[in-house]
């Protein structure tokens, strides 16, 4: 099974669209109050890490070409390329690791927070967030794909507001009929204070 899912925000609004999931609209957080990117290290709430970095290098590398594609598409449309940060994936790939754990496909984590909410208590400053997550695809290229066959994934990924991005993978080891996801994917997209 494979599942997209989408967040789009500005200033605390957020739009919920594509996803299969009952749990409601994710939404951004309001404005926080540091004025830069200037990460906390490994935040932790209810036992729950919301960075989490690593060296694997095929973590490192599939998440590095999906930024790529993403970059690529957005010159070719005349877009600026985002700004791949390290501290936006650390977040990104704790949401999709907190995913794999805890059995859940969303944007809200079990805990309520919400992809602005990560990204803040990471110490990320942003001014609108966005969000794509997907389950089920094997390899960035056909993620990219998927997100671009629909409009609403393609309208973050083309959306000129965005500065920053960044893309956390997470591998489930032992899916079920439950969970049956073993590729979690998720892409943070945010627009830094000026």
């Amino acid at each position: 099974m494979k599942m997209l899912g989408i967040l789009s925000g500005l200033l605390g609004a957020g739009l919920w669209a594509g996803c299969d999931s009952s749990s409601g609209a994710g939404n951004a957080s309001a404005q926080p109050e540091t004025a830069a990117v200037s990460p906390k290290g490994s935040v932790d709430v209810g036992g729950h890490p919301l960075s989490s970095p690593t060296t694997d290098p095929g973590t490192l590398t599939f998440e590095a070409e999906l930024v790529k594609l993403v970059n690529d598409y957005r010159v070719s449309r005349g877009l600026s390329p985002l700004a791949d940060s390290s501290e936006v994936s650390d977040a990104a790939r704790a949401h999709s690791q907190h995913s794999v754990a805890h059995r859940f496909f969303a944007h809200t984590s079990p805990e309520g927070l919400s992809p602005g909410d990560r990204l803040s208590e990471n110490g990320i400053a942003w001014t609108s967030v966005g969000e794509n997550i997907a389950a089920g695809y094997a390899t960035p290229q056909a993620v990219f794909e998927a997100w671009l066959a629909s409009p609403s994934h393609r309208e973050n990924i083309e959306s000129d507001r965005w500065t920053h991005t960044g893309v956390g993978y997470a591998v489930d080891r032992s899916p079920s009929a439950e969970f049956p996801h073993t590729h979690l994917w998720t892409q943070d997209f945010l627009q830094a204070p000026e």
